[in-house]
């Protein structure tokens, strides 16, 4: 019993880096995410496409797309290189562990919040309205996101759907360092809304 709690205390700092990392990459996901919703240029440029295709009947489309492949896979290269810095400095693995569970976790929370994807389009048949849950963000709470961006009650999370609540509370101050509200386009959209896909 001693020896156990010995092994399992030596492997704290380790523990702490692992969650740590996971956090706030999940929290640094969410913000880009609720910030590209406010940013018209941007979201034209690059998420509009990932909703129009996820509103879409399947058809035998890949679950993955080249583009969503590529942007998974860039985002956590880039975590996994910086965090393998911070285990070089720090000589805690943690951080290397946490960047490369990160990365193995968006790619497999992607194929499971899309498991709703079929061949009737979400649009046609969506799903109800979430509740404000401060649990995990299941695939009907993604679902959501995708037939409602511009809902005032905030799907963007990837993981813990707490971060939306919290955004909720911060949009009124938040907003004002968005893309849009710099450019004057609030004024296009009734507040806390996104952007239509």
């Amino acid at each position: 019993m001693i020896l156990a709690a010995w092994s399992f205390t030596a492997w704290l700092p380790e523990l702490a880096a692992v969650l740590g990392v996971f956090f706030v990459a999940d929290l640094v996901y969410v913000i880009d995410h609720y910030f590209v919703h406010f940013n018209r240029d941007r979201y034209r440029q690059t998420h509009a496409r990932h909703h129009r295709r996820y509103n879409g009947a399947r058809g035998g489309q890949p679950q993955f797309d080249d583009f969503e492949l590529s942007t998974y896979n860039s985002a956590g290269f880039g975590l996994l290189i910086a965090m393998s810095v911070m285990s070089l400095f720090t000589g805690n693995v943690g951080f290397v562990l946490g960047a490369a569970l990160k990365w193995v976790h968006s790619l497999l929370f992607h194929l499971y919040q899309h498991g709703w994807w079929s061949d009737t389009a979400v649009r046609v048949k969506p799903p109800p309205r979430p509740r404000p849950s401060w649990g995990l963000a299941s695939a009907r709470y993604h679902a959501w996101h995708h037939s409602n961006p511009n809902d005032d009650r905030f799907t963007y999370a990837e993981s813990w759907a707490g971060f939306d609540r919290i955004l909720e509370m911060l949009h009124p101050w938040l907003v004002r360092f968005t893309a849009d509200a710099r450019k004057g386009r609030l004024h296009l959209l009734k507040q806390g809304q996104g952007r239509r896909p």
